[in-house]
């Protein structure tokens, strides 16, 4: 019996043009910065928060900390989907197996200092907030290379 391996033509070594990926990033950086301010809006209407987390410019749980860590993570996934494009054989495999990773490894921020004391409450809702965010720039970066590979 021969085992035979098929694979997805859109991945086979090719990497996504440099504009395609541009247009991929910043609509990933806008649907994740609205998905998580979403989960924050819901979060925020069924449970109480102490205001130092909520409050201020600088609370984790404040709009702006939220924006500008989504934007963070949706270029930083966006130049790293750039490179495994470029250089795996399978990348939209490789690159979900390293944000899935990096996910994981995202989780050590609950030890932050101005996370000390924390209800577990806010660590629920921005947990929340980091799956999503890593389900959500997954989903719009893989299908780059996909829609690419179709319209050859």
């Amino acid at each position: 019996m021969v085992a035979t391996t098929t694979r997805n033509e859109s991945e086979s070594n090719s990497s996504v043009g440099t504009f395609r990926l541009v247009q991929f990033g910043l609509f990933a950086l806008v649907v994740v910065s609205i998905v998580n301010l979403l989960v924050l809006s819901i979060g925020l209407a069924l449970v109480a928060f102490p205001a130092e987390f909520v409050g201020g410019p600088f609370g984790p749980l404040a709009v702006g900390p939220v924006v500008v860590n989504s934007a963070v993570a949706a270029i930083g996934a966006t130049l790293v989907y750039g490179v495994v494009s470029r250089y795996s054989e399978r990348p939209n495999r490789m690159f979900t197996i390293i944000a899935g990773m990096v996910l994981v490894l995202s989780f050590a921020m609950f030890l932050a200092p101005d996370l000390s004391g924390a209800p577990p409450n806010v660590f629920a809702i921005l947990a929340v907030m980091h799956v999503t965010a890593a389900v959500t720039i997954v989903g719009i970066l893989t299908r780059a290379m996909a829609q690419e590979g179709e319209s050859r």
